[in-house]
């Protein structure tokens, strides 16, 4: 373990500061990653699923089959 902790220290001193402050992001990214359990502090249900709200009907809609498919004797 000491060797690879040598060998990421002597990558990281070769980095331009650009590259050290993407690293340093990554390192924080993994970090939260791993400290977060994704089931943790979440109640499910059997009906929670994802809803998208694009807005209200018009009042004039109609969903009557014949309104929707047309009435062609089907």
């Amino acid at each position: 373990m000491h060797q690879q902790v040598k060998k990421l220290i002597h990558k990281l001193t070769s980095l331009p500061p650009e590259k050290l402050a993407q690293v340093n992001e990554f390192i924080d990214y993994l970090s939260s990653k791993s400290d977060r359990n994704p089931r943790q502090n979440v109640r499910m249900t059997a009906f929670d699923f994802p809803v998208d709200h694009v807005g209200t009907w018009p009042h004039d809609l109609s969903l009557r089959r014949q309104d929707l498919y047309g009435d062609d004797g089907r």
